[in-house]
């Protein structure tokens, strides 16, 4: 509910003299419920995933990419450039320990996952939430997103399937010990944001949950494409409002930051008090896509910074640093922007290139990760390489930014891949110089799609690790250009100075997406102790048929429909109803737990809402 503060704040924009106004209005939200993880009644762990997923932002934001695009590409053509590929004096990361993590993903995979001080690692992507052992891979234990969220009451029924959960975001406290976990619920009318916190240090055991309404305003807007960040005392999450059923021209209004007090959740508190700041821009521009930069070193505070850029064009050299000076019910509430000129243009990326003839979507060009030490900012997005036109990693690094901030930028590419999704985080300091482990996803048309990585010395860049080959193209939905991100997990270890988990996707068998998780050290680090070695394949999932755990089955509809899906015995015989969902047009995904089944020959029935069997497929549980 909306309650007492509502005040203006002056936005300061330094090299201008305009003055606008950005407005931050205080509120509170009851507990919504809490759940603990290792009680959810979840047997099958079913859900079905539409394999021709909306774009960030919407689809109204579609058209202008690929304007902006076709635009680059014929500014920056393709070429091969020995210059991109020279070697370095520069180590590259030191991998202690790799494995395939959760990989049953919807579409994007939308991973990132966070990792405790005592080796707990929560991941989280469209459709699921999985808590493993991070010194093995071993799952132990792994739900859905919806039934992990089911006691806020966002609940589906048979006449309302609109509140279904994606873009997941989780970060680990190092302070508190504990883990906060930021998922969105429905479009349009039915946005919420819900965000769990965790109990304990035990991410398998009580979570404490509190949603929001996306159209906080009343405004028809609805939140979208979450970012989050901590400090001492807060959690910072900002996200866009878009217009409900929009074309591109209208559709994005604004970005807006919620600050929240961290102590209400953790302590579970019946009240939750939070702020949201809005009308942020520039020029007479709304910025777009805020990115909370996060702690490197250690979590600062009171204040907190965001950074922002010009996404959708061809080209840029403007960079925007956003400073919220102080927590909640500070009497120092004047937000202010900085625009900082680069000495380099980011644009938008091209899509990826595979083998065969579908591309990677690699979006546009915001920032993707951004950590602050001290007096500095390092960030990372996706651009176009000016002298190659192939997706590079741009790397960004501002000085003094408590006084007089200074940016610096480089390009890391290479002619022959394709870059997606970068992101980056704290590895040391050595020699007066920050040093950070950059991670990301590359393709190429000789090249399956895998996860690399790259260090950053404080001055130039390493080769290019490869952490994990792709075994295949990716090809999971409709369309020429396959979804591939839209964002991915980076995390220093906190009580390991020089270790950093990173996790990305690579191209896995079935051309499907394969998500993989690496612990990396820096070249320059002491070496920590052995890690146990990591589980063997056969502990993860199997796909398609026979299985002994996990079910994916694919079906196209030509229209959209709401289905309830059956496990049947070879006669026909209903044995279990394991899922009622709303499933799009064209193709879509189920995927379901089968460890409750005994050793056996099975069918998967699907009925629509007149009981027309729709689906009908033999199955084998070993």
């Amino acid at each position: 509910m909306k309650i007492a503060i509502y005040f203006a704040v002056g936005l300061l924009l330094s090299s201008s003299d305009m003055w606008a106004q950005a407005t931050a209005q205080r509120y509170t939200t009851p507990l919504a419920g809490t759940t603990n993880f290792s009680k959810i009644d979840d047997k099958y762990d079913a859900h079905v995933s539409n394999l021709e997923a909306p774009e960030p932002d919407g689809e109204m934001d579609k058209i202008v990419l690929e304007k902006a695009k076709e635009a680059s590409a014929k500014m920056f053509p393709r070429t091969q450039s020995k210059a991109t590929k020279k070697s370095t004096a520069v180590a590259a990361p030191i991998v202690l320990l790799s494995y395939e993590a959760d990989t049953l993903t919807g579409v994007p995979p939308d991973n990132c996952m966070a990792v405790s001080n005592t080796n707990r690692t929560v991941s989280v992507m469209n459709n699921s939430i999985a808590i493993q052992d991070a010194q093995t891979g071993q799952m132990l234990r792994r739900r859905s997103l919806y039934q992990f969220t089911i006691n806020v009451g966002l609940n589906n029924t048979p006449t309302n399937q609109n509140n279904y959960r994606y873009d997941p975001k989780v970060i680990y406290d190092p302070e508190a010990d504990r883990f906060i976990c930021v998922i969105l619920s429905g479009i349009n009318q039915y946005s919420h944001v819900i965000v769990g916190f965790s109990q304990s240090n035990n991410p398998d055991s009580t979570w404490a949950f509190y949603k929001f309404t996306g159209d906080f305003k009343g405004d028809t807007t609805w939140f979208d494409y979450p970012s989050i960040a901590i400090t001492h005392n807060e959690l910072f999450f900002t996200g866009n409002q878009i217009k409900y059923n929009t074309s591109w021209q209208a559709g994005f209004t604004q970005t807006i930051i919620y600050q929240v007090r961290k102590s209400d959740g953790y302590n579970a508190q019946n009240t939750l008090n939070y702020q949201i700041w809005q009308n942020t821009g520039f020029n007479g521009r709304n910025i777009r896509n805020l990115y909370p930069v996060t702690g490197g070193n250690a979590l600062y505070g009171p204040e907190q910074y965001f950074l922002s850029n010009r996404n959708f064009d061809v080209q840029n050299d403007t960079v925007f640093l956003v400073k919220i000076p102080d927590t909640m019910g500070s009497a120092n509430n004047t937000l202010t922007v900085t625009p900082l000129i680069s000495n380099l243009k980011y644009g938008v990326p091209p899509n990826g290139r595979q083998k065969d003839t579908f591309t990677l979507a690699t979006n546009d060009g915001r920032v993707l990760g951004a950590y602050r030490t001290a007096n500095e900012i390092q960030f990372t997005s996706t651009t176009v390489h000016p002298i190659s036109g192939s997706a590079a990693v741009y790397f960004g690094l501002i000085s003094n930014i408590t006084t007089s901030p200074n940016l610096q930028a480089s390009y890391f590419g290479i002619d022959s891949l394709d870059f997606g999704y970068p992101n980056l985080s704290y590895a040391g300091n050595y020699g007066g110089k920050n040093h950070s482990i950059l991670s990301f996803n590359f393709t190429g048309p000789k090249t399956n799609a895998g996860l690399g990585a790259i260090y950053y010395d404080g001055s130039q860049f390493s080769d290019m690790l490869v952490v994990k080959k792709g075994d295949t193209s990716i090809n999971v939905m409709g369309g020429e250009v396959q979804r591939w991100g839209d964002y991915m997990g980076n995390q220093p270890q906190w009580n390991h100075p020089g270790v950093v988990w990173i996790n990305g996707i690579f191209g896995k068998k079935m051309q499907v997406y394969g998500n993989y998780m690496a612990k990396l050290l820096s070249p320059f680090a002491v070496a920590i102790p052995n890690t146990p070695k990591a589980a063997s394949d056969n502990d993860f999932t199997i796909y398609p048929n026979p299985s002994f755990v996990y079910v994916r089955l694919e079906f196209s509809l030509a229209k959209e429909a709401n289905l309830s899906f059956y496990i049947s015995d070879m006669q026909g015989k209903k044995i279990d109803r394991i899922l009622m969902q709303h499933c799009e047009e064209g193709k879509n995904i189920l995927q379901f737990n089968t460890a409750s089944l005994p050793t056996g020959a099975y069918l998967i029935h699907a009925y629509n809402e007149h009981e027309k069997l729709i689906v009908s497929k033999k199955f084998l549980k070993q």
